[in-house]
């Protein structure tokens, strides 16, 4: 049960969060690194709520 209340809670957050920033379509991709999703950060950058962390790897792979 606890697993299926903290998918709910992370949808909702994601469906939030396309609210604030639609160009990244958070309300598709659920925050999973689908292509939509990376091609949306290539054209418009990372907005606050990403982790640069997370892309540090894709950034390094993609100019390097």
């Amino acid at each position: 049960a606890a697993s299926i209340l903290a998918k709910v809670a992370r949808d909702r957050y994601m469906d939030d969060l396309a609210q604030k920033y639609p160009e990244y379509g958070f309300e598709k991709h659920k925050g999973y690194g689908t292509k939509a999703h990376y091609a949306a950060v290539d054209k418009f950058g990372l907005c606050p709520v990403h982790r640069p962390s997370f892309f540090k790897k894709y950034f390094e792979k993609k100019n390097g």
